[in-house]
């Protein structure tokens, strides 16, 4: 298996809902305060990368939608893994496997190129320890629906790989779908 491979499954495995009291997310926010602390001021990162926040507003035009966030990571990272997703309609869209149920989904995997299983070429992230504003474009699913004007369920993950360790930052959150 490739190491973009093995990143893939790993942040697929670790993705969970915001507020989750869960061991990788309590362990991920340990090593990046430690991070931070050890590399002597707040404004650089040296450990697990962070998301500060996810726009409000999702930017709907047809089979594309723009996500914004603010994340930072270590300019020790060997490799990146950046997942970003917007979906509406059904219930449980915060749940594991909810793309499946839910009316629309948009996400990075089909802006790369490639399916769920199998996702397309790396979205290039900066890590160089200083927090980065970064829009990303998610593209819509065949099967699914176009987004609609209204509440959208937004995942955005960012994962890291530094020597054999995956660390990992998610921000999901409720945001408005707004149509240009």
């Amino acid at each position: 298996m490739s190491r973009s491979m093995a990143m893939a499954a790993a942040a697929v495995a670790l993705v969970a809902p915001i507020g989750a009291a869960s061991p990788a997310s309590a362990a991920t926010a340990a090593v990046a305060s430690a991070a931070t602390a050890a590399a002597g001021h707040a404004g650089v990162s040296t450990g697990a990368p962070e998301v500060a926040w996810v726009n409000t507003n999702v930017r709907v035009a047809g089979d594309s939608a723009f996500v914004t966030a603010k994340y930072r990571c270590s300019p020790a990272t060997d490799a990146t893994h950046l997942w970003v997703s917007v979906k509406q309609g059904g219930t449980g869209l915060d749940g594991e496997g909810s793309g499946g149920t839910a009316q629309s989904w948009y996400d990075t995997n089909v802006t790369r190129g490639g399916t769920w299983e199998e996702p397309g070429p790396e979205i290039p992230v900066t890590c160089d320890g200083r927090w980065q504003h970064q829009t990303v474009e998610v593209q819509r699913y065949a099967d699914k629906q176009p987004l609609e004007r209204g509440a959208a369920y937004v995942q955005f993950c960012l994962y890291t790989i530094e020597g054999e360790q995956v660390l990992s930052a998610t921000e999901n959150r409720w945001a408005t779908a707004k149509l240009r």
